[in-house]
């Protein structure tokens, strides 16, 4: 749809349009003349959610827009939510039942009435407990639940014009101011006071519910991490608990220092035990080489015994001797003592001769000298095996340590490992704990920290009407509405309507197109006597030039009317084209299944034939024309048939017209029949016929006859070269509307 056929459409049908809009805006205006007076007022509350202050940073944070967002819908959601509105209404209603009377700042007097009417004075004596707004809440949600059936509580809590009804409540209006971090809150109602009163309810539940809602929120967190911190708590203390004991019982203080003290002290004692078998090695050497020096000086130590014996056998004899001079007298005894004491000594003397013969080694060294020197060998070497021993002894010390101390390390390392491990998670817990507490905290403060900016004024003055903007929107709609039904009907319309659809319809060429001439008033402009003077000279001389060359000169031209459908208007378009051929000086006879409508003269002569079987079995035109009437006098000779879907026509007959012509509706659609109707009866012609398009919209036919002639003024004039963008003048002509007639209908 070009913009021309928009506005066209718009033109034909804005006495619809204006009609429509203007009765919406009266039935609007009967609906809301008595509408009652609104009173609105409003609150502003700081938030602090973008600009606010942290808890875990005290210097203001920046926060992302898409938190930002969530955390303005979380308020505003929970402003709008059943459970707030309710309460908000129940507060509400206390602090009416607080009253005495009605008063101005509270509720007015038409209110009050409705007020004692929900809460008669039973119920409110049943229900209130002065000075006590909570107990009063309590009573009151008592009631309701046990009374959610009655008529008035269904009233009261959930209709849609009580003040107190959670329905009434939701009308509040809730947005952010810009990107700020206030939240506006307005709220019109019938009452001043009611509606002053509802946003600072709304407001103290509102930040309560919020303080709620945070606090419980974190609770469970903080919760959690508290009994975990606890359980992790115990772990870590059974576990130090059992490495504890482990330590007592194994004489445990460092294992770690103490492993390595042993290892060294292990290290340092095998050094000094290599250290001692080495000297024990090098005294055994020397004890070994003094010995072989001291191999020849046995006998000297065998003669050192004797004479040691003899010498104490001497001794011993000379105090028995001794003994004998002094307590006993025998002198034969004595003598032989003495004579023996003589000769142990003189055996004394031999052996120390003979002792001292060997008193130095083969190397000449003093014995003496050797025999120091042995002797400081063999007590070097009594002492190094002392020592190897007490390190023998210190080795099976070290190596019981090192059996004792080998398999507690790995549990020792298993114990101090279960303590790191339950030790961080002890730690990681109380982090975790501390950041849900700090948490908490700034869900406490952040919570705390909205504030209202802006407490709800008390609206003195009542809302300006919307009566006007109503019967406005009324009308705007009573316009669109019908409007876009047409637009759609248009667009929807599958029917043929313009010559360009016909033509891509019905596969025929386009030989002219006959305009709807019925006077509308959407078409009350167009010159019709021109519209149809050009239809038919056009559609004429069309139709001669198809004629043309087709027959002798000598013989009339043969013209086929027919339609596949009844009702397309196939007489009416011969009628016109046999009087615009008459009015060309042309000889034209017309037969006709029809008879003409009373009151019609044409100026051509027309014969009614019966459609009967003589006309179906017919071999010849001649057969159709009664007696005097001589074809050869005629120069167009036309034959209109009934609607080939739906009527027999002469087969024999077909091959002796030069032209065809189908005239088909432009009002109605083509279909699958009218295709295959028309294909058989073009088969049968031996040729494809032309198409007259009948009741063509007159807007429709400039693509056929270019401008139209219409009565347009300056303006419209104007708005077509826009759209066209034609820009002169002088291409609509002067707009001039000559003296029309009318033509009937379809014949």
């Amino acid at each position: 749809m070009t913009l021309i056929q928009f506005f066209r459409l718009l033109n034909r049908n804005l006495n619809l349009f204006l009609l429509c809009s203007i009765t919406l805006a009266v039935v609007t205006f009967i609906f809301t003349r008595k509408l009652p007076k609104t009173y609105e007022t409003q609150t502003e509350i700081f938030t602090g959610i973008a600009s606010g202050i942290n808890v875990d940073a005290v210097d203001n944070v920046k926060v992302d827009f898409l938190t930002s967002a969530t955390e303005f819908d979380n308020l505003i959601n929970i402003i709008k939510s059943r459970e707030t509105l309710e309460e908000v209404g129940m507060r509400l209603l206390v602090q009416h039942m607080m009253l005495d009377s009605a008063d101005p700042a509270y509720i007015g007097q038409e209110y009050w009435g409705h007020f004692r009417w929900k809460i008669p004075d039973s119920v409110e004596q049943e229900l209130l407990v002065p000075y006590s707004v909570d107990s009063t809440l309590t009573n009151l949600y008592r009631y309701k639940e046990l009374h959610w059936d009655d008529n008035r509580v269904k009233s009261t809590f959930e209709g849609g014009d009580s003040p107190y009804s959670w329905k009434r409540i939701s009308s509040i209006g809730v947005s952010r101011v810009q990107s700020s971090d206030l939240l506006r809150i307005y709220y019109s109602f019938q009452d001043p006071g009611i509606a002053q009163n509802t946003l600072l309810i709304l407001n103290e539940v509102f930040m309560s519910k919020m303080a709620l809602i945070k606090s419980e929120q974190s609770a469970s967190v903080v919760g959690y991490f508290e009994e975990k911190v606890n359980e992790a708590a115990r772990a870590l203390a059974e576990a130090e608990e059992q490495l504890q004991e482990f330590r007592i019982v194994n004489r445990v203080i460092n294992y770690q220092e103490q492993t390595r003290s042993l290892t060294i002290e292990k290290e340092r004692m095998e050094d000094e035990y290599q250290a001692e078998i080495a000297k024990q090695q090098a005294a055994m050497a020397a004890l070994r080489k003094l010995e072989e020096q001291l191999a020849l000086n046995n006998i000297m130590v065998q003669l050192g015994n004797d004479i040691l014996n003899k010498k104490q056998e001497l001794i011993d004899m000379r105090s028995k001797i001794a003994e004998l001079e002094t307590y006993l007298n025998d002198a034969d005894l004595l003598r032989k003592m003495r004579a023996k004491a003589m000769h142990i000594e003189e055996e004394v003397r031999n052996m120390l001769a003979t002792r001292y013969a060997y008193s130095r080694t083969t190397e000449g060294i003093p014995v003496s000298t050797i025999i120091n020197s042995w002797l400081d060998a063999s007590l070097a070497l009594d002492a190094a095996n002392a020592r190897v021993e007490v390190f023998l002894k210190r080795k099976q010390y070290f190596r019981e340590q090192y059996d004792k101390y080998a398999p507690l390390g790995s549990k020792f390392a298993r114990l101090e490992r279960d303590i790191d491990i339950k030790e961080a998670n002890y730690l990681e817990l109380l982090n975790s704990l501390n950041q849900a507490l700090l948490r908490q905290r700034g869900e406490m403060v952040a919570s705390g920290g909205q504030v209202v900016t802006q407490p709800p004024p008390f609206p003195h003055e009542p809302n300006p009407s919307k009566v006007a903007m109503l019967i406005m929107v009324g009308a705007i709609m009573g316009f669109i509405v019908p409007f876009l039904f047409v637009v759609m009907k248009e667009l929807l319309d599958t029917t043929i309507r313009t010559p360009e659809r016909g033509e891509e319809q019905t596969k025929m060429k386009l030989i002219g197109a006959y305009p709807d001439l019925t006077a509308r008033s959407e078409v009350k402009n167009v010159d019709f006597e021109w519209l149809h003077e050009k239809s038919a000279a056009l559609v004429v001389q069309n139709l001669r030039l198809e004629a043309k060359g087709k027959g002798s000169r000598q013989m009339a031209k043969n013209i086929l009317v027919f339609s596949t459908r009844p009702g397309d208007g196939k007489q009416l378009c011969t009628h016109v084209m046999a009087n615009e051929m008459v009015s060309l000086n042309f000889r034209v006879l017309v037969m006709g299944p029809k008879d003409l409508p009373k009151g019609e003269t044409p100026y051509y002569d027309y014969i009614t034939y019966k459609n009967d079987k003589d006309f179906v079995n017919a071999e010849h035109i001649t057969e159709l024309i009664p007696m005097g009437f001589d074809p050869m006098l005629y120069d167009y000779v036309f034959l209109v048939l009934g609607a080939v879907l739906t009527n027999p026509y002469p087969l024999n007959l077909l091959d002796q017209f030069n032209v065809s012509v189908c005239v088909t509706g432009a009002f109605r659609n083509w279909n699958r029949a009218d295709a295959t109707a028309l294909e058989e009866f073009s088969d049968t012609l031996g040729f494809q016929p032309r198409l007259l398009l009948n009741g063509v919209e007159p807007d429709y036919m400039s693509s056929v006859l270019g401008e139209i002639a219409k009565d347009r003024s300056w303006l419209r004039r104007f708005i077509k070269g826009i759209l066209s963008l034609q820009l002169k003048t002088g291409t609509f002509g002067s707009g001039k509307r000559r003296d029309t007639r009318q033509v009937k209908g379809r014949l």
